[in-house]
Parts: C-alpha cells; sequence; structure tokens
C-alpha cells in the first residue's frame, strides 16, 4: 500500500524550490526576452497567448505578464500546472482558453506542434574561455574528429561560444540548438562546421562528442541515441568525464523481450504532438499484425496509483517526449517502454539488436530517417527468453496477414467488462439518482489538522 499512499506530514511540510519567488530580478525584459515576445506577438497579430511556466517560474510569472501587456494589447493567460511534462507545451489548456499561440518558458523538449509556440529558454552564465581550457591537454581528443553539444542554459551565449570553439578547434563541428525545424534536425539540434554548413547526424560516427552542462535527461537522450565514437561530459568548471550506458541497453533488450511475451498491449498517451495521431496508428497496427490486444490509455500525467487501476495490460508503450524520465522508473507494476522497443520486438523488418536507441518517436514514421515497413506476419513458434514458454502467434489466411483470427474468448475479454466485475468501480455519477441539498458550510484548514476537529 505504500506506492498507494503518501505520508501526510510530507506533502504538509514540502518545500518547492522558486526561483525569486519574490518577483525581484534584476532584468526582468532580458532575461525573459520581453522585447522580442511582445515583437512576435504583434507581428503575427495574436489575440489570446498563454504564457506557460514551470513551478520554478511560477514566482516571476505575474511580473513577466505585466511587462508584457504593458507593452501589446492582447489577452494573456498565465499556464501553471500542465497536463503532462513542462518541457512539452500545453496544447490541451491553451484550447480550454481558445488561445491561439503558446509562449514556452523554461527547459523545451523541441517537439514539434500545431500551434505556433515562442520558447524562452532558460539562461545561465557561462565564463567561455574557462570552460573550453578544460579541454586543452586532453590526450584524448588528439587526431579525433570533435563535435560540440551545449546545454538549452548557454543558447544565450551560442555566438561566443561558436566563435571560441572553431578557433580552438577550427576543423570540427557544433551542434546548435535550432527551435524551428529544418533539414537535418535532430532532437532540436543541427550540426555546423566552421563555415556554417548543416551536416546529417551521421557524420558524428566518427567523432567524439562533448556536452557542455550538466548530468541529466538530455544528455542522457543523446548518448543512447546519437551514434558515436565516445560521449563526455563538459560540466563548466568542475569536470570533464566519460559517459557510459551500456547496462541501460542491457535493460532495454530484456523489455523487448518482455514485448513480445506481452498479450495486451496499454498505448499510454503523455504528449499531443503534432505526430501523436499517427505513432498511436502505427503502435495499433504493430500490436494487430502480431495477434495483440491494444488499448489507448490518457490519464494525464502517469503514476503507479492511476496505472494500477489497469492490471489486464501487461506492458505499456508510452507516447511521450524524449525528456520524459518516466521510461526508466521501476515503481510501476508493469513495465513502460519506447515505441522504438515495441517496433524492435513486433516487427520482424527491424534488425533485434540495437547499439543505439530512437528516443523521438517522430523518426520511426514513414519518411522519416527510421521508417521500416511492416512486414505481413506468418504464423510462428518461438520460445521467450523470460519464461522459458512457448509463444506463438496465430493469424487468418485471407491472404491479406492483416486480420486477427477470431476467437470468441478474446470478444469478451476486455477492460472495460474486467471494470464492471470488479467489487469496488471507482466514484459513480448516477446522474438523476441523489436527492439535490442546499450548499453547507464545510470544513476548514488543512488535511489532518482541520479547525473542527477535536483536540
Amino acid at each position: 500500500m505504500a506506492n498507494f499512499t503518501t505520508d501526510g506530514k510530507i506533502c504538509i511540510e514540502r518545500e518547492i524550490e522558486v526561483i525569486n519567488s519574490d518577483g525581484h530580478i534584476d532584468d526582468v525584459v532580458s532575461q525573459f526576452d520581453i522585447i522580442p515576445t511582445c515583437k512576435w506577438i504583434e507581428d503575427n497579430k495574436y489575440e489570446r497567448v498563454c504564457l506557460q511556466f514551470p513551478d520554478d517560474l511560477l514566482g516571476v510569472s505575474v511580473k513577466i505578464y505585466e511587462e508584457i501587456k504593458n507593452r501589446v494589447d492582447v489577452d494573456l493567460y498565465i499556464l501553471g500546472d500542465t497536463s503532462y511534462a513542462s518541457c512539452c507545451v500545453d496544447t490541451i489548456a491553451a484550447m480550454h482558453v481558445k488561445g491561439d499561440s503558446i509562449i514556452h518558458y523554461g527547459h523545451s523538449c523541441f517537439s514539434k506542434w500545431n500551434i505556433p509556440v515562442f520558447t524562452v529558454l532558460p539562461k545561465k552564465g557561462l565564463n567561455v574561455d574557462a570552460a573550453l581550457t578544460m579541454l586543452k591537454g586532453n590526450s584524448s581528443f588528439d587526431d579525433e574528429k570533435l563535435c560540440l553539444f551545449y546545454d538549452a542554459e548557454f543558447y544565450h551565449c551560442k555566438e561566443n561560444l561558436t566563435k571560441a570553439w572553431f578557433t580552438l578547434y577550427p576543423g570540427q563541428y557544433i551542434a546548435d540548438i535550432s527551435i524551428e525545424e529544418q533539414d537535418h534536425r535532430f532532437l532540436g539540434r543541427v550540426v555546423r562546421d566552421a563555415s556554417g554548413q548543416v551536416h546529417a547526424n551521421d557524420i558524428l560516427r566518427d567523432c567524439i562528442c562533448i556536452y557542455m552542462g550538466s548530468k541529466g535527461q538530455t544528455l542522457f537522450n543523446y548518448t543512447i541515441s546519437v551514434a558515436a565514437k565516445e560521449w563526455y561530459l563538459l560540466d563548466p568548471g568542475i569536470t570533464l568525464s566519460r559517459m557510459d550506458e551500456t547496462t541501460w541497453f542491457k535493460r532495454r533488450r530484456f523489455l523487448v523481450e518482455k514485448c513480445k511475451d506481452a498479450t495486451v498491449i496499454g498505448i499510454l498517451v503523455c504528449q499531443l504532438g503534432a505526430n501523436t495521431k499517427d505513432i498511436i496508428t502505427r503502435l495499433k497496427q504493430l500490436c494487430k499484425v502480431n495477434g495483440k490486444k491494444s488499448y489507448i490509455v490518457s490519464v494525464g500525467k502517469p503514476n503507479v496509483a492511476k496505472l494500477a487501476n489497469f492490471p489486464e495490460i501487461d506492458i505499456y508503450v508510452m507516447v511521450a517526449c524524449p525528456e520524459n524520465d518516466l521510461y526508466s522508473n521501476r515503481d510501476f507494476y508493469k513495465p513502460i517502454v519506447y515505441p522504438f522497443e515495441l517496433e524492435v520486438a513486433l516487427n520482424s523488418n527491424r534488425e533485434p539488436y540495437f547499439t543505439t536507441h530512437v528516443t523521438d518517436y517522430g523518426d520511426l514514421l514513414p519518411g522519416r530517417k527510421y521508417y521500416c515497413d511492416i512486414d505481413r506476419v506468418k504464423e510462428l513458434t518461438d520460445v521467450s527468453l523470460i519464461t522459458g514458454k512457448i509463444r506463438e502467434t496465430k493469424l487468418n489466411h485471407d491472404g491479406n496477414g492483416m486480420e486477427l483470427e477470431a476467437k470468441t474468448n478474446w470478444a469478451l475479454e476486455n477492460i472495460g467488462q474486467n471494470l464492471q466485475e470488479r467489487s469496488w468501480q471507482g466514484l459513480e455519477q448516477k446522474l438523476g439518482e441523489t436527492e439535490a441539498k442546499l450548499a453547507e458550510q464545510g470544513r476548514k484548514g488543512i488535511p489532518l489538522q482541520y479547525s473542527n476537529e477535536p483536540e
């Protein structure tokens, strides 16, 4: 029961870190790009603009609101608690107020959206010369091709950083942040050389990649999805260390086998991006041709208690942005996998052994880099590497190989009917059955400490 309950004392005493919660910042206008923001609104003639903030910036949200409102005649709405992850643009909340655009503050996953977005990235000071000095004298970089990645916090000083990098290493590459969509863009980056020419990220296979910033989900995504000779973390002024994710890959290959063993697969929707509908359709098709049942599950921000309501599901494939860290969470009762892992497990045209991962599910769609046709599945039998039991895939033989063999027992096995058979089915509305009563004064105070409780 520990996973379903929380100590009330923890909730009451929990402290949320807020940057300058009193609203006093030396220069709000430059720190949060107020002038470019207002120009973007005026140039595009937007009328209802949503300001989306992560939790750590809510303390200055009103100040930013006032600065924009004083310069532009526009309806503004502050979005605080996001529907999914704070790095994703909250299109759902924007639709509630019929917003025609969003200004996104804080860390971004640079996903593609169906609504106009102006991105204001965080800013952190950087001593460029001191940071790059840490690379000098490292014999590992001698006679090697290098590529520098930098954290989004340093986007504001990218010109100085780029100039210093190519001065130190004139024949190398830099992975620039690209907020707008363009050719050869991957995970919000494009690889350039000193002349400004853009290269496909395949060129990084022969490079040592250096990430300037702090260790986190962003760096992790690059180390597993971008094929390179080696990956290094350069934490400015602190350390230079080599990255290795071998253990993580072993875990993911185990989950690929779990996908093959699964009978019922839940498609967990945790993002409403431009390609969400397309990837859901593809995942359902993969399940269909392999004789597996699939259900779409949308519960907002997933947690252990929410997903525990569906014990019939064997494994979840989560449609979310690459920055979501729930993929590696082991608290859930059923495993959560990437769309790519379901592809590897169920698409026989894919190489079963992978040394790099695909974290951006958009790359799996038709016309994209990692797209692969779904082959007609034949009746086959193999042995699970986890349970040691025999697995069977049975399909009909009408010529197209896309329809499942009819099974009468499957017609009764669905989540809806299983829910009806439970002793507790959740909250019931009982419309028209509840007697109407006058409103009464409720309790005052906080849980575990109401004002009307006895001493």
